[in-house]
């Protein structure tokens, strides 16, 4: 983790819009002096909620600056996806055993570079105050989208929540993903968490399992979509599935989804021969459109396009009944509290794992 915080700023030079000027490798979407980001693995005695995230990010921006950023990753709850019993629903039998082996990894690996390089990145272009821009307001930098300069920037007072509204939680987790899946078949990353040709998995595996995971957990998002009003119930499940749907229909072919209805099987296949030639490309084309739109502040431009693969519609809704009629069995967090004794001494009382016991360490938190 360390390296990965040390090696930032050339990863960072590997990104869709990163061009040579004179802000060096990055280009003018990211700041001209990255801030190394903080980073920390944390073991969590308790999170007194129904959800135990497994790592969060926080961000502190002005005026287009980033002021800073802190990155955890809690790792005993992380450390719960490594759990092979645990049902797989969505790959073929023949490689769900493989597959639910590796699955923690990939999935540690991933939330390492969604929170520290995908939360951490992205230069917001602002008129901070009227007539003072953070970059060259006289010769505007060159969108990588239109090939044109760009024409829209944060006015004064505008920030990305203010602008964006209801889209801007979920198109920044989805940002974040895409570049945790961007970066999925870069070897220098996947060599600082030991992933090479002699690993276990290899980093080809990863490679792939990666692959398998986009798919997976797009279709395990379909839970949270909500027909009788279209809407989504959780902004990380709407980008899960938006870069499932664009992988579909601009991927040519390296990721698909084998559904029969009868036996309301659906299994996620990945062509391995596609994974550089068409699945990194793909997700590139994806993820430099929303970075520059959120850079720019452009959500005209951004809202049409997420707002269509946010859709579920013909074969995606029949997608999405066979994931309700199959339901996996959901999280349950059993903490513990502490208490201070007569003496002053502290007591850890840990409860029996059922739901009695859940709803006791709750009420005991006395909250």
């Amino acid at each position: 983790m360390g390296q990965l915080v040390d090696k930032s700023p050339d990863i960072i030079c590997t990104l869709p819009w990163a061009v040579p000027n004179e802000n060096g490798d990055k280009g003018p979407f990211e700041p001209s002096e990255l801030e190394t980001p903080d980073f920390a693995i944390i073991h969590v005695l308790a999170s007194v909620s129904s959800t135990v995230w497994e790592a969060t990010n926080i961000t502190i921006d002005h005026d287009g600056k980033r002021l800073g950023s802190k990155n955890m990753v809690y790792g005993n709850r992380i450390s719960l996806n490594n759990s092979p019993g645990r049902p797989c629903y969505y790959v073929h039998p023949s490689e769900a055993e493989a597959y639910m082996s590796c699955a923690h990894m990939v999935r540690f690996a991933q939330t390492a570079v969604h929170e520290l390089i995908g939360h951490g990145t992205g230069k917001l272009l602002t008129e901070t105050v009227p007539d003072q821009f953070n970059f060259d307001h006289t010769n505007p930098p060159i969108s990588p989208i239109t090939g044109d300069p760009i024409s829209t920037w944060y006015k004064p007072g505008e920030t990305w929540n203010s602008v964006f509204g209801k889209l801007a939680p979920t198109v920044e987790e989805c940002r974040a993903y895409l570049i945790a899946d961007y970066l999925a078949d870069n070897r220098d990353v996947l060599g600082m968490f030991g992933y090479n040709d002699n690993s276990t998995p290899t980093a080809d595996d990863f490679m792939y399992y990666a692959y398998l995971q986009i798919g997976v957990e797009g279709l395990q998002a379909l839970r949270s979509f909500e027909p009788s009003d279209m809407t989504w119930g959780d902004d990380h499940q709407q980008a899960l599935f938006a870069i499932l749907k664009h992988l579909i229909q601009d991927g040519e072919g390296v990721l698909s989804i084998d559904h029969d209805p009868k036996a309301k099987t659906l299994y996620v296949r990945v062509d391995r021969s596609k994974i550089i030639s068409c699945g990194t490309p793909s997700i590139g084309r994806m993820l430099c459109k929303i970075h520059i739109w959120h850079c720019t502040a452009d959500v005209d431009a951004c809202r049409p396009f997420y707002d269509a693969l946010s859709v579920v519609d013909g074969e995606y809704e029949t997608w999405r009944q066979a994931v309700v009629s199959n339901p996996e069995p959901k999280w349950k967090f059993l903490q513990p509290n502490t208490f201070i004794g007569d003496n002053g001494e502290i007591i850890l009382k840990e409860y029996e794992p059922s739901n009695a016991g859940i709803i006791q360490s709750f009420a005991e938190r006395g909250l």
